[in-house]
């Protein structure tokens, strides 16, 4: 995959902006919600350990093109509710008729306290032009879990999702047709068996043993469901690859990349808050290109790109190969 650089950089008060959202407004503009961090915070630990100074929001940017952006919006999507008062992070942006649902993971606990695990969760809002937003609230499950996708394929809702409430996992659930309604999917999870749901595990190989995680939203081709997605290696170094799902039936894995689209080399995915990350949000297909929106080291913002043609090449038909339980 082709990298274009650094597209986002801290400024001003902020010490991280990472972990980009992307969409293409139906007006042609390339939109980013970036996960931004002001300045002052302290880190604790060697991954996602900082003390409670650690907040985070989402900022707006745009662009005419989909690799040159620039600052719209510092203070886009500001934390205010009990369910996000410490944070939002790491925005995913669908479209489904003519609103853009901006799905993040929600912090009402500082990463400081012992008990933070029990504030992690999934929360959406929603904008038509990306000027104005609402928060509907928590929407996923009652545990700790992070990176939910709502996406449409053979006219039915689908949320995907990563369970952290033991290992790592991709999930596919079902969604309620009042998907905007928080007590809709409360009422949903409470008679829900999440075991069904699993999609991709860890598998067994150098890259993904000890997690995947959905990243960017399914774009929809004529062979099925492109998905981007991380995956996390056992000395935890984050990595952006692809997998195909059939558009009938997307909790099948039609493919997969055997290897890794992109691992972290450069500097700026080498080293920052947490080291050797290249973690995507966001993608994007442009003129025959696929573009995946990333974040480098929890610090900076990223876009590499391939050609489809590649893209299409680089997939295999799909071996499930779970890897035994990561060491603690």
């Amino acid at each position: 995959m082709k990298r274009h650089g650094i597209i986002v950089r801290p400024t001003g008060k902020l010490g991280a902006t990472f972990n980009p959202g992307a969409a293409r407004h139906q007006d042609g503009r390339f939109i980013l919600l970036v996960r931004s961090v002001p300045k002052g915070y302290k880190k604790l630990g060697a991954v996602n350990e900082f003390d409670d100074a650690y907040t985070s929001h989402l900022s707006l940017w745009e662009g005419k093109t989909p690799i040159h952006f620039t600052l719209v919006n510092p203070e886009a999507l500001m934390p205010g509710k009990e369910f996000d008062r410490f944070g939002l992070e790491d925005p995913r942006i669908t479209k489904i008729d003519d609103t853009y649902y901006i799905f993040y993971t929600s912090l009402a606990i500082g990463l400081g306290q012992k008990n933070a695990n029990d504030g992690i969760r999934i929360a959406m809002a929603s904008t038509k032009d990306f000027k104005t937003f609402k928060k509907h609230g928590v929407i996923g499950p009652d545990r700790r879990s992070k990176a939910g996708v709502l996406f449409k394929s053979a006219g039915k809702l689908h949320f995907m999702w990563k369970d952290e409430a033991g290992v790592e996992r991709t999930m596919i659930s079902p969604a309620p047709d009042d998907f905007t309604n928080p007590a809709a999917w409360k009422k949903f999870w409470a008679g829900h068996d999440i075991e069904k749901d699993r999609l991709l595990v860890p598998q067994k190989n150098s890259y993904e043993d000890r997690g995947t995680e959905p990243g960017a939203p399914p774009i929809e081709i004529k062979e099925g469901l492109l998905v981007v997605y991380s995956s996390i290696s056992d000395d935890y170094k984050w990595t952006i690859s692809v997998m195909l799902l059939d558009k009938n039936d997307p909790k099948k894995v039609l493919a997969k990349t055997t290897a890794p689209l992109l691992i972290p080399e450069r500097k700026y995915e080498l080293i920052g808050d947490v080291n050797n990350v290249v973690f995507p949000c966001g993608a994007l297909i442009d003129k025959g290109r696929l573009y995946v929106y990333y974040g480098g080291a929890d610090t900076i913002c990223a876009v590499g790109s391939e050609s489809m043609t590649k893209i299409m090449k680089s997939l295999k038909p799909f071996k499930n190969n779970p890897a035994p339980a990561p060491k603690l």
